[in-house]
């Protein structure tokens, strides 16, 4: 896809990658123990295929169409299941880091446990 606001390709500078597909590979890259070889056969070794891909809903049509395309293409099993989930809310406001609204799971775990 060439937008304004991708990075440029390498070998064709006139064209941009659009930016959701470098973020995707993330998954892939998350999978690798930290004192292994950064090998894709290594990131999925262990961890892959999933059953169950969860993510939010305001980013699901890039985990719903855009990875799984990604994965095909590159030959590699899909997960078993996407699941759309909605926003966490606190106040009655979505809860964000932009809004500051968000809780600390942390001190949670503190002063309940």
């Amino acid at each position: 896809m060439n937008v304004d606001w991708g990075f440029p390709v390498p070998v064709d500078p006139s064209q941009t990658i659009y930016v959701w597909f470098d973020a995707l590979l993330g998954y892939i890259t998350a999978l690798l123990d930290p004192d292994s070889e950064p090998t894709l056969e290594n990131a999925l070794s262990k961890w892959w295929p999933i059953n169950l891909h969860l993510i939010g809903k305001d980013i699901l049509r890039f985990h719903a169409v855009y990875w799984p395309a990604m994965l095909m293409s590159a030959d590699l099993p899909l997960p078993g299941r996407i699941f759309g989930h909605g926003f966490l809310t606190k106040d009655g406001k979505k809860m964000g880091k932009s809004l500051g609204n968000t809780l600390n799971p942390v001190e949670l775990v503190v002063n309940v446990c």
